[in-house]
């Protein structure tokens, strides 16, 4: 099994929930959905169309926090842009068109994105593109505002791994007989994810997930074939 792997990071980043269109919260880390937007923004697919040439069926996501969750919250002065304002954007006259919106971000964050399952041209375009530091559009980490920075790291060649014991350096789904042995004092986040997504926006399936918040390793036992060794690294897809 050959897998793309490459890290993305940035000062902030916010990767909305669905449920939160007011006052945006973040998902901890960038749900796979979002992860096959930033591959179609390396490749330079359009956006109603990049979907469908990655292979949203077939493309497999795992994430590694590299850097522990931290929550930053600020109100952003928004602009009323759709009739608050004339054709330059400033604000008509006896107007107030601004309105402050809460947000939650994440700061000072970083991931290891693997990436498997992708049509064969889409997987040699990124590879290209990501080694020679270029990409088709800007990426960003969920909103447009918070800019990612990459780091090629390679292919890599995945091995499939028992299911007894496991160490497991990325977000861990919890499906089957999958059991998560948690650790004292240590503090984990579960929840439900997007995991796949067609060109048309609509979710076809969720993951129920877990991960510990200060980056580390989650140990566990079960899951036979769900995870992957990549070099000194145990992973499993989302």
């Amino acid at each position: 099994m050959e897998i793309l792997v490459f890290e993305v990071s940035g000062e902030y980043a916010l990767f909305k929930k669905p449920y939160s269109p007011m006052s945006p919260v973040s998902y901890p880390f960038p749900p796979p959905t979002a992860v096959l937007g930033m591959l179609g923004a390396i490749a330079g697919y359009p956006k109603d169309a990049y979907a469908d040439r990655l292979g949203w069926r077939t493309a497999k996501v795992a994430v590694r926090l590299l850097a522990p969750i931290q929550v930053f919250r600020a109100a952003l002065n928004l602009l009323n842009t759709k009739d608050g304002t004339d054709s330059y954007f400033r604000p008509k006259a006896d107007q107030n068109t601004h309105i402050q919106v809460p947000c939650e971000f994440l700061e000072a964050v970083a991931y290891r994105l693997y990436v498997n399952g992708l049509p064969d041209q889409a997987r040699a375009r990124i590879a290209e593109r990501l080694a020679a530091g270029r990409t088709g559009y800007t990426v960003s980490l969920g909103w447009a505002c918070c800019l990612a920075d990459l780091r090629w790291v390679g292919v890599r060649a995945g091995e499939s791994q028992g299911a007894a014991n496991w160490e497991c350096a990325s977000v861990v789904p919890l499906e089957g007989d999958i059991r998560v042995e948690y650790q004292d004092r240590r503090r984990y986040h579960r929840l439900k994810v997007p995991a796949q997504m067609d060109g048309s926006r609509t979710v076809h399936r969720y993951r129920e997930v877990v991960l510990a918040e200060d980056g580390g390793s989650v140990h566990g036992r079960g899951g036979e074939d769900r995870f992957f060794r990549v070099d000194d690294e145990t992973i499993a897809f989302l």
